[in-house]
């Protein structure tokens, strides 16, 4: 299926983030197709239902990225906590 000119535009216009974004919501919308219950963000829909489409989605791959490990043990400094007197 060929891309609309006005879509490809759009597209090319964007930042790299700005393309996954776009891509994690085509996913989504893509994803939700296999509910049996269209209504996605109510009561209705079960938390085993909206688990499975959120891991369907990729959503959150980008936690699992190597480039998002900014931190270690190494950082910072040890946490005085205050005692109960």
């Amino acid at each position: 299926m060929p891309v609309p000119k006005k879509l490809s535009q759009l597209l090319d216009s964007m930042v790299p983030p700005e393309r996954v974004e776009v891509e994690t919501f085509a996913a989504f919308v893509i994803a939700r197709r296999s509910l049996q219950n269209f209504s996605v963000l109510t009561d209705e829909s079960s938390t085993q239902e909206l688990m499975r489409l959120v891991m369907e989605s990729g959503s959150f791959d980008w936690l699992d990225a190597s480039c998002e490990d900014v931190y270690s043990s190494g950082d910072g400094e040890a946490v005085k906590w205050l005692s109960e007197s």
